[in-house]
């Protein structure tokens, strides 16, 4: 009789054990089930953050400080023309006067006197731009490197050489250096930014954007994007003319 009940608590303890292996496993399936589900999917591709990733109104100020910079890098490197001298003496003149004349003047100026156009031309994910070939499309485009290590297109306009906008990368800080480009450095793409009041009208200057835009994201295979990196739509760039109209309405450019 020993013996039986000693064979019948040994069955228990293994059942037990089986019960608790058993439930433990699927526990775990069911957790690897959840965490595969929580990673979201467009088109079979897994979006991952990559360490290039940049939110976009960083991007926006790092392009924007990109243009500031290139403006204070033509300032300094153009000769002085006579109206230039006028206004630089005009402004320690304004420095002379006291300061509360000076928040007086301060007031009465536009507080958005600038308007900034971005858009983007992005590799399709998983993919890259290799940068040979994106070395190629910039050329092909019209655009030189420059200044502050990115592409610029240049005109003549009024006998002066004028940058009307530049390219960039997507990555942080933004250079596009031709020599790495040859290298093969791959990045997954470029922005394209121009600034109002500029040297042209401001339409002219978007469509010119626009049309090179296109080229560089059709000769790379690329998509275009808008400043918020959605797919740039008709009503969208229909926005962006009703906006520059607005702005040189608003600012007598």
């Amino acid at each position: 009789m020993d013996m039986l009940r000693w064979i019948l608590l040994i069955l228990g303890a293994v059942v037990v054990a089986g019960i608790y292996l058993y439930t433990t496993q699927q526990r775990h399936h069911r957790g690897l089930r959840r965490h595969k589900e929580a990673e979201p999917e467009i088109g079979g591709i897994e979006l991952k953050a990559e360490k290039h990733d940049v939110h976009v109104h960083e991007m926006q100020d790092e392009l924007m400080n990109l243009d500031a910079l290139l403006q204070d890098e033509r300032e300094i490197k153009a000769p002085a023309e006579p109206q230039e001298v006028a206004e630089k003496e005009a402004v320690k003149e304004k420095k002379k006067k006291p300061k509360a004349t000076q928040k007086a003047e301060a007031g009465k100026k536009s507080p958005d006197a600038e308007m900034f156009v971005i858009l983007h031309v992005a590799a399709k994910i998983p993919q890259l731009f290799q940068g040979q070939a994106l070395l190629n499309a910039l050329n092909d485009c019209d655009l030189e490197f420059g200044e502050l290590g990115i592409f610029h297109r240049h005109r003549e306009v009024g006998g002066q050489d004028r940058i009307l906008f530049s390219v960039a990368s997507m990555v942080k800080p933004g250079t596009l250096v031709s020599a790495e480009l040859e290298a093969g450095l791959e990045i997954p793409g470029i922005s394209l930014f121009m600034r109002l009041p500029s040297s042209i009208p401001g339409e002219e200057l978007y469509r010119d954007l626009l049309d090179c835009t296109e080229q560089l994201a059709r000769n790379l295979d690329g998509k275009i994007l808008d400043e918020h990196r959605s797919v740039l739509t008709q009503q969208a760039m229909q926005k962006v003319l009703e906006d520059i109209r607005l702005f040189e309405l608003r600012t007598g450019t």
